[in-house]
């Protein structure tokens, strides 16, 4: 039983990855950039909760893309819910844009910071594990932009313009 869903969760993955490939291609080709939000979420402790993705390895800021008709704002709101759970109380705090390239397509991410919020279980075929860590004791397989980023908001690095 093991061992067949293991097998099911490779054949989606790999499906996932093939049409992200596809899309990806599509885009390039005919010149088409996308929109991304992603949310720092912040606890009293001073940590920030991250996300493991099915399809990618490392650890990343919960976000995803902007739905055509959606603003960053409302994506990011909608994205923590999907991806994480979070419930948003408060509006998100923009903290910057940054220009991006994914898949070989210009992209534009929104990075906002979520303070308020309620945290609900969910399960998620797009992500494999929810945790939250210490901003001084980031995970090592932490994205590089997510390591960065932790950096600008909480460390006081000048703020770069790419992801």
């Amino acid at each position: 039983m093991y061992r067949i869903k293991i097998l099911k969760n490779s054949t989606i993955q790999f499906l996932f990855l093939i049409l992200l490939t596809f899309k990806k291609s599509y885009q390039k080709l005919v010149g088409i950039s996308t929109n991304g939000a992603r949310a720092v979420i912040i606890n009293d402790k001073e940590e920030v909760l991250l996300v493991m993705h099915t399809y990618t390895p490392g650890w990343h800021f919960p976000g995803g893309g902007v739905d055509k008709g959606e603003s960053p704002r409302e994506a990011v709101i909608r994205e923590v819910r999907e991806e994480a759970g979070v419930i948003v109380q408060e509006n998100p705090v923009i903290f910057e844009c940054y220009f991006n390239i994914y898949g070989g397509v210009d992209d534009i991410v929104s990075l906002y910071i979520i303070k308020k919020f309620q945290i609900q279980k969910i399960k998620s075929k797009e992500i494999a594990e929810v945790k939250w860590f210490p901003i001084n004791r980031l995970p090592e397989n932490a994205s590089k932009a997510t390591k960065r980023r932790i950096a600008e908001i909480f460390f006081n690095l000048e703020k770069s313009e790419r992801w």
